[in-house]
């Protein structure tokens, strides 16, 4: 159970070389790469447990996929039109 707001990762030796050769580019630390990677990946994440939470209330007739698709295409919309409001700001 996630109870903590901080994970240790650790990382192997591939991984390390790629993300000093990134880092050599972007000045971009691990840290950071791995922390916008969580915070893009949000709305996926919150889809599928919403996904798993729904169809675990009515399991007989549940596709948590089929769910998880109407919560990503719902989410992908709002994040659209957020766009666009941003956009004629």
């Amino acid at each position: 159970m996630a109870t903590k707001s901080f994970v240790k990762i650790e990382l192997s030796a591939e991984m390390v070389e790629l993300f000093d050769r990134y880092h050599r580019y972007t000045a971009t630390s691990p840290e950071a790469y791995i922390e916008e990677l969580v915070d893009k990946t949000k709305p996926t994440l919150q889809a599928m447990v919403e996904a798993m939470d729904e169809a675990s209330e009515n399991p007989e007739n549940s596709d948590v996929m089929a769910i998880f698709s109407e919560k990503m295409a719902l989410a992908a919309l709002a994040q659209k039109q957020s766009e666009q409001e941003t956009l004629q700001s």
